[in-house]
This record gives structure tokens, sequence and C-alpha cells, in this order.
């Protein structure tokens, strides 16, 4: 592919020039509708130089038009903003039998070592928060923590379940 001539390229650039001087023009606007409900000369304003008999004022050439209309009018009674009525419905004369579970089994006891591993996570997330908040502790208390944290990560690792039962896919419903 060759580069476009010098002449090709003007006229590109001619051609673009154009559209970007014709970029705020737009294509023709529907006229809007006018509401059902109000009578339009009766509700514009009266020309202050009763130079128009119909008692409106012609629009002058570049300057924007008010809507003087109210701003409801046209919304009231268009269908996308009416509701339905609603229908009555009558009761059901037999209700429904509705699903109720089955209580749930008591939890079991949790272990002495998954117990005391819990405690050392809650311990060390205590001393991070109160450092936080800028309160001094010792240094042993900080060693402490972050022992209790790794060693009570461990101990729940290390007791969670080998392996799955091959048809146990881990939804329950």
């Amino acid at each position: 592919m060759s580069a476009p001539r010098d002449d090709d390229r003007e006229a590109i650039d001619r051609a673009f020039a154009e559209l970007i001087a014709g970029y705020h023009l737009t294509a023709d606007r529907p006229d809007p509708l006018p509401p059902l409900h109000v009578d339009r000369d009766s509700a514009l304003p009266p020309n202050p130089a009763g130079t128009n008999p119909a008692g409106t004022n012609p629009p002058t050439a570049g300057a924007p038009t008010a809507n003087p209309l109210p701003s409801t009018a046209w919304a009231d009674n268009h269908p996308l903003f009416v509701t339905p009525e609603p229908s009555p419905v009558a009761p059901d004369a037999e209700p429904d039998e509705r699903y109720v579970p089955d209580p749930q089994p008591p939890l079991a006891r949790p272990r002495l070592p998954i117990l005391l591993a819990w405690a050392a996570i809650a311990y060390a997330a205590i001393v991070v928060l109160l450092a936080a908040f800028g309160l001094r502790l010792p240094s042993w208390m900080g060693w402490l923590a972050l022992a209790g944290f790794l060693g009570g990560f461990g101990v729940l690792v290390f007791n969670l379940p080998r392996s799955r039962p091959p048809d146990d896919d881990g939804a329950v419903v």
C-alpha cells in the first residue's frame, strides 16, 4: 500500500474540517407532543409589546425558547407514567404446605487443641488491635501473639480433613 498523494491528503483534510465544523448540527428533532389537557394559548405569557394578536410571543432567531407549560402536563397523560389499578386477589382457600426443615443437631464440642488454636488466633488479633489504637505493649506480648497466631493457624490447618468422599461436591441442599 502506498502513501496517499498530497492532493488526496488535502481533500481528506478539507472533508475532515467540514465534518468538525458541522459537528454541533444534529438530525432534525421531532416536534414535542402538545399536552392533552392544557390550552397552549392560555399557558403562554402575553406579549408585553402587544404586537402579536394571538397572545403568544414569536420566537426570535438564535434565542433559546423556554417552555412555559407545566413540566408535568405531558408526564401525567403519557402511558409510560400511568400505573394500572391493582386487581384484587382472592386469598387461597387452603394454605400451601410449606417445607419445614428438621431442627439442626447441636454442634459437636470442639476438641481442646482446636479450642486453644482459636484462642491463640483471637489473642493475636486483640494484640494487633490494641497496637493499632496506639496502646504501648511490652515486646514479649507481640512475640507471644506472633507465636500464637502461627501455632494456632498450623493446628487448624493440620486438623483439616485429608480427603473427601468421591460423591461429595460440598453442596448441601
